[in-house]
């Protein structure tokens, strides 16, 4: 079985094997990519042309006194800035674009496979964090594209253009300005590891600093009924503290490259001005050829500083990448099968043989777990906390794969079941009825979206509640809001169980899914309950053991193994495990 980890939020990888995966997630965009680093080529050259033409114009137009060449070295000049212009223009549009192309089709590509990573992946990371990554981290990247991508991709062409054409105006000057670049190359070195350490840190600090807003402002009823308000704000503190020092961190850096690497272009312009100057009174050298140096020294120096600028948006970018390719690269440990057997004769029996399992691979929950249930029958699993109940349901619907043994829903092992039918045929209702912002409409069929109103209103007088969906304001239209919020948890649940219904499986797992309610709702969902669950086959998780009452079956577990298997009344009789839970759940009512 595949690793059981999180995003990998303690990683980081290195820029160039970032970009390489960056380029391969967009290798459908590269011809319009080519078309943009052709438009930034030609103004990249169209700017260098300049100094060539400014060397020519001083030395022979204005020292020649020839004034026609100074004329048309003007008029060239000016060619040269309407074709800059323009080719920048297009530039940095089409850059722009591209990057936004790329962000669009990234979030897109996240979020499909977040939302199909497994039920392990979302219980080891926090709902917060992963919210960051598809918020904070975006974000990060979209800042990038709008403010820095352009003086990335333009900087770098004219540090090389520069270099290339100051050796072709002077070898000589070329070759002095060269020994200042080892002390450049070394400030860069010693920036960059201080940096990329610092913005990692920011990256992944934000994240728990949404986190524990998140955590917050979910919790705060129990935050404000139990007086901890100053508590939970003084954990916020310290975890905005660690972020605070992360960014100082990283501004420290900052401040000591910047002045570095001035200090280093003033150094090199005196450097070029000493020599060159002498060797213009010697002779050696035109004052446009110096002057044209000077130009493209600075040009030189220019881009290194604005890279620097841009630095902390990058390193937010590429530390935003490496977050969202944790994401990209995980692979669900619950894989679908290659080769999909063919489902034929489904009767909706379940055989857990041999099923040994836990969350972490060294602590098992279920041992040797062995239960054959018939098409039609009703099994309700009981037993203490921490016995392993939810841990067969989620099995049960192979949010898991067992560790070692098999699970096979009518005959098919569950692992040879394609996805599409195993969610057709088996279906989970949880503890709470989870419900997503939209209408009433939507969440009913949620699992079909193509039924008519008509079946929907034949389902909800099914589970009971069409004549209560009948006195809303806006019937089926209306809006339940995020989570349900709008609706009861009795509601809720029954609105989950009409889903359920016409979704029509042929297995339902109920996960004590009437634990939350009050007698009244509760005995509401059980009467849905008996028409969702007729003539299908049931695993029921059972908290309350009126519930078990009614199965065909009861499962007694405790430390992860069937303690007692049989009907209510021989297991109320035998005096056993059953006979106790139902002892202590009777004085306890």
């Amino acid at each position: 079985m595949y690793a059981r980890f999180g995003t990998g939020d303690d990683r980081t990888e290195p820029a160039l094997r970032l970009i390489a995966k960056a380029a391969r997630y967009g290798e459908h965009l590269k011809w319009p990519a080519l078309g943009a680093a052709m438009a930034t080529i030609v103004a990249t050259a169209a700017r260098l042309a300049g100094p060539l033409l400014i060397q020519d114009g001083v030395d022979q137009g204005i020292t020649a006194g020839d004034r026609s060449r100074v004329l048309s070295v003007a008029a060239a000049f000016l060619g040269v800035l309407i074709i800059q212009y323009f080719s920048q223009a297009i530039s940095q549009y089409w850059v722009a674009a591209l990057g936004e192309r790329f962000l669009r089709d990234l979030r897109v590509k996240a979020f499909d496979r977040l939302i199909r990573l497994d039920v392990d992946f979302f219980g080891k990371n926090k709902s917060g964090v992963l919210v960051a990554r598809m918020t904070s981290d975006i974000e990060a990247l979209t800042q990038f594209v709008k403010e820095g991508a352009i003086n990335v991709v333009t900087s770098g062409l004219t540090v090389t253009g520069v270099l290339v054409a100051m050796f072709f105006v002077d070898v000589g000057l070329a070759l002095a300005v060269l020994g200042l670049l080892p002390l450049l190359i070394l400030a860069s070195i010693v920036f960059r590891v201080f940096a990329d350490r610092a913005y990692s840190q920011v990256r992944e600090h934000i994240g728990q600093v949404l986190g524990a807003i998140q955590e917050g402002i979910s919790g705060v009823r129990v935050v404000q009924a139990y007086t901890q308000e100053r508590r939970k704000a003084s954990e916020f503190g310290r975890v905005n503290e660690r972020y605070f020092r992360a960014n100082v961190s990283a501004a420290k850096a900052i401040s000591v490259y910047f002045p570095t690497v001035d200090f280093l272009r003033t150094t090199g312009s005196a450097l070029v001005l000493f020599l060159g100057g002498r060797r213009v009174l010697d002779g050696d050298l035109t004052v446009g050829v110096l002057f044209a140096f000077l130009l493209y020294l600075n040009w030189f120096f220019e881009p290194i500083v604005q890279l620097s600028n841009v630095y902390n948006l990058l390193q937010a970018a590429l530390a935003a990448l490496s977050k969202l390719f944790g994401i990209l690269d995980q692979e669900p440990s619950v894989t679908p099968p290659a080769n999909p057997a063919a489902l034929e004769g489904v009767d909706g029996s379940v055989e857990f043989s041999g099923v040994s399992f836990g969350y972490d691979p060294d602590i098992p929950i279920v041992e040797g777990f062995n239960l054959t249930i018939a098409s039609g029958e009703r099994v309700a699993i009981v037993g203490e906390t921490g016995a392993g109940k939810s841990t067969i349901a989620k099995l049960a619907v192979r949010f898991y794969d067992p560790d070692s043994g098999t699970i096979e829903f009518s005959g098919t092992d569950l692992r040879q079941i394609s996805e599409t039918d195993l969610r057709h045929h088996i279906v989970l209702v949880p503890q709470e009825g989870f419900l997503f912002s939209g209408t009433l409409r939507d969440n009913i069929r949620y699992g079909n979206g193509e039924v008519s109103d008509d079946k929907i209103w034949q389902v909800c007088q099914s589970v009971g509640i069409a004549d209560w969906v009948a006195t809303l304001p806006d019937g089926l239209e209306t809006e339940v809001r995020e989570r349900g919020s709008r609706l009861s948890a009795g509601e809720r649940q029954l609105v989950a169980l009409a889903r359920a219904l016409l979704a029509d499986p042929t297995l339902i797992v109920l996960d004590e899914a009437t634990s939350n309610l009050d007698p009244e709702t509760e005995s509401r969902v059980e009467l849905a309950l008996s028409t969702l669950l007729e003539g299908r086959t049931a695993v029921v998780i059972a908290h309350r053991l009126a519930t078990a009452e009614r199965a065909d079956r009861v499962v007694v577990m405790d430390n992860g193994k069937i303690a007692e298997i049989g009907p209510h009344e021989e297991l109320v009789a035998a005096g056993g495990a059953y006979s106790e839970l139902q002892r202590v759940w009777m004085g306890a009512n």
